[in-house]
């Protein structure tokens, strides 16, 4: 069994995206949207040209070029042309803004280029946050990996986490959720759903992993370096440094590494350029000049951000939907039965598709993607999810089909027994009250049959009408929810 033995590499140019899922509360994206434009936030469209370089930093992203990549029912969801269209609603805000990340044992200088809110379907949103470690001369990989392992973490829970400050215009942040909600994305948390968990922002998903924030990375080595295999595992698995500030790796076994990339792995392009994809990660490390790592940054923000954004709404959105189909009280939720239903056929008609890229080698990177995600599985609960529904709500209705057929039959065979004219005819004109106090026993069961008949028949009409405006508002609300975002169709 190989030992591993890495060494230190000098690094270029390391740039990290963190992406923070939120849950926004029902009904409330019609205040979402002008908050955002109070906050200088601009509604992103691909027809905007001049957003191409606007909120990268030195890069820039192809609108073109990033249309071209995505298949065209793709494109409707990522890109819609207008605030009333289904899909992603993207706003995006520059802040090329400086701060310094301090542990123990690093001071790493970064600027936030820009932050982005994607508001989508399924009260559903997305904080992005755009970074890059200013450059240094002696910027190591050890010290990148460092700067994401740390940031991701919103709210400490190990000790380690706990010396993490950020210092930002003067001020320090004792918790990077603190610089987040506080500096960079100030008032958006009143949009949050929490009837969770009180004070928390990943409680309020009960059924995701942790507290810590996604990593998309792109690490550029000096030209002179070589990229081993322990160097993309490292800025994959966050191996930064040690307790006493020395590099690490959470692996020592080389050939367990082989065989762990082999499956998160993505070497097309190598031995200069490695993508690995993880269910936390998506890292790019590369030695190429400062020429193709434009073109991999350019990538990173454009194409391949919005794959790990729609993948990344795909796992949430069946988890959400696993986690609902385990709360439900099969007896008493009905309506949340039927809110199930819809959702499941809503998703897999309007967002899950099996192909999102036009080129074979974005076909690629997503399938890894999905793999990293375990999209498949997911979306195979979610159909057998479907099929016990479907399944328990025709099997409901059939047996409340059939008392009230058994119901109407009864009445329907009495009322030809006895015949409804021994008593109708009293009530034909001048109403015989007297009369019917000398009835005998059956004309008292047919007059008793016949106005239990009549309310019986209007209280079924008047239920059924009523149920019809109900599930007429359901479904209005739900269309809302489900494929309908920052704004309502007009």
């Amino acid at each position: 069994m190989q030992r591993i033995e890495f060494k230190e590499k000098s690094v270029e140019v390391a740039i990290f995206q963190f992406i923070f899922p939120f849950s926004f509360k029902e009904g409330i994206e019609q205040k979402i949207f002008p908050f955002l434009l109070e906050q200088q936030f601009k509604h992103f469209k691909l027809d905007h040209l001049e957003y191409e370089d606007a909120f990268y930093g030195d890069y820039g992203v192809s609108h073109r070029e990033m249309e071209a990549y995505f298949l065209p029912f793709t494109n409707q969801i990522l890109f819609p042309f207008t605030e009333h269209q289904k899909g992603f609603q993207r706003y995006s805000k520059a802040l090329n803004i400086n701060a310094y990340l301090t542990t123990d044992f690093v001071r790493i200088p970064f600027q936030v280029h820009s932050i982005d809110v994607l508001l989508c379907p399924y009260e559903l949103g997305f904080l992005t946050i755009r970074t890059e470690i200013k450059k240094a001369k002696d910027l190591s990989l050890s010290d990148a990996i460092e700067f994401a392992s740390c940031f991701r973490v919103l709210e400490p829970k190990k000790e380690r986490d706990s010396k993490t400050n950020i210092e930002c215009d003067g001020e320090i942040y004792h918790q990077v959720k603190n610089f987040i909600f506080h500096k960079l994305f100030d008032g958006m948390t009143e949009f949050f759903e929490k009837k969770n968990i009180k004070n928390a922002y990943f409680e309020r998903f009960p059924f995701f992993e942790d507290e810590r924030m996604y990593v998309q990375s792109l690490i550029s080595l000096s030209e002179n370096e070589t990229i081993d295999l322990a160097d993309v595992y490292r800025s994959g698995s966050f191996s930064g440094l040690t307790l006493d500030g020395k590099p690490f790796i959470s692996a020592n076994n080389l050939s367990y590494i082989s065989k762990y990339l082999e499956e998160h792995g993505f070497f097309r392009w190598a031995p200069d350029t490695y993508f690995s994809m993880e269910e936390h990660s998506f890292t790019c490390i590369t030695n190429e000049n400062s020429k193709m790592t434009s073109i991999l940054a350019s990538q990173i923000y454009g194409e391949l951000y919005y794959g790990v954004i729609l993948n990344f709404f795909h796992k949430i959105v069946l988890l959400k939907m696993a986690y609902e189909y385990s709360e439900l009280n099969l007896e008493r939720d009905k309506k949340e039965i039927e809110k199930l239903i819809y959702s499941i056929n809503a998703f897999t008609a309007n967002y899950f598709f099996l192909e999102l890229a036009s080129q074979s080698q974005g076909r690629d990177i997503f399938e890894h993607l999905r793999k990293s995600f375990n999209i498949e599985l997911l979306y195979s609960d979610a159909k057998q999810t479907l099929h016990s529904l479907i399944k328990y709500q025709e099997n409901t209705n059939a047996k409340k089909d059939s008392l009230l057929l058994l119901v109407l039959t009864l009445y329907s065979v009495i009322g030809q027994m006895f015949g409804m004219n021994l008593v109708t005819s009293d009530f034909i004109g001048k109403i015989k009250w007297k009369h019917m106090l000398s009835y005998n026993p059956l004309e008292y069961l047919a007059l008793f049959v016949a106005c239990t008949g009549v309310i019986i028949s209007l209280g079924l009409g008047i239920q059924s009408i009523y149920q019809w405006i109900v599930d007429r508002k359901n479904r209005k609300k739900w269309f809302h929810q489900t494929v309908l975002s920052s704004t309502k169709e007009k």
